[in-house]
């Protein structure tokens, strides 16, 4: 599958979920692996669980990204969200198309918020990083370093 299919089937696909293999990585909360399907897939020597879950990727400009997730039969995400912090990533390792993995690098997370619903989801409020669009002055402009426009 070449680079403009996996972006037509991404961002121009029809209206149907598409089946991502997701990766909630924190140093000691632990490594969690899921997919949006009815079985289990192996991929890159990992299994991938069956959950039930929504993921939306963020716009052109990283922002509005989100996932959301049952907990019914994934109870072990409750305690991994309980017992990550600053250091947790959210990771899309790939798509499912006709059952083949195709892999995907372009979206990794790791700022946001967690909630939880009255109808047991996870809902995970994925942000881009700020950071990225500060600006740092390098000099202080004063009449010493500045004289003609100071």
């Amino acid at each position: 599958m070449t680079s403009s299919q996996i972006f037509n089937l991404l961002f121009n696909g029809g209206n149907f979920t598409k089946q991502f293999l997701i990766k909630l990585t924190h140093p000691t909360a632990g490594i969690l692996r899921f997919v949006n399907n009815n079985e289990s897939v192996s991929y890159d020597d990992a299994t991938f669980a069956p959950a039930n879950f929504d993921y939306t990727p963020p716009d052109s400009q990283g922002a509005g990204a989100s996932l959301e997730i049952g907990i019914a039969d994934n109870y072990q995400i409750v305690e991994w969200a309980e017992n990550a912090d600053d250091r947790y990533s959210l990771e899309v390792v790939g798509a499912l198309n006709n059952g083949e993995v195709q892999p995907i690098r372009a979206y990794k997370h790791f700022y946001g918020t967690v909630s939880m619903s009255e109808d047991g989801k996870l809902m995970f409020q994925l942000e881009d990083d700020g950071r990225l669009q500060m600006v740092f002055n390098v000099y202080k402009y004063d009449t010493d370093l500045n004289r003609g426009c100071a």
